[in-house]
């Protein structure tokens, strides 16, 4: 993967790893556009001092991933997992959030893969974020899918 901290900034992962070894925590988050001709996903790996963020992004397309939202919305969480899991390779003892660009209120349709979603982040070890709190989803990674 390829990961840039700004448009002409690209960083390796060991890199990435060696920054963001000091922090307390690290925030994992994935988002994606549908477009006609490909789905756009985008992964951002965060760090938080107040007040600013520092983040670092990959994205790619997938001419294949389907429009139904439900199999987009895992898709997103098994990338943020992937990219989780990488980083506790590296770094055994950090905490990780992973964020999800689901929906905790009932009204809306991504809520109904909250509850899978937690279990599976939450059972691999990692803390759950979900929306309205999952900003490293909905604004880092949501960014560089359009």
């Amino acid at each position: 993967m390829r990961w840039w901290l700004e448009k002409d900034e690209e960083w390796d992962f060991s890199k990435i790893i060696s920054y963001i070894k000091d922090f307390d925590t690290v925030h994992v988050g994935c988002d994606s556009k549908y477009y006609s001709s490909a789905t756009r996903f985008a992964i951002a790996i965060a760090v938080y001092r107040n007040p600013c963020v520092t983040y670092w992004y990959t994205k790619h397309k997938d001419p294949h991933m389907t429009r139904e939202i439900p199999h987009r919305l895992w898709t997103e969480v098994e990338k943020a997992m992937e990219v989780a899991r990488m980083i506790r390779e590296k770094l055994p003892n950090i905490k990780i959030e992973v964020h999800c660009d689901i929906n905790s209120d009932e009204q809306f349709p991504s809520s109904k893969l909250n509850q899978s979603a937690m279990g599976y982040v939450t059972g691999c070890g990692f803390a759950y974020k979900n929306k309205p709190h999952a900003w490293c989803a909905t604004g880092c990674a949501d960014t560089h899918t359009r």
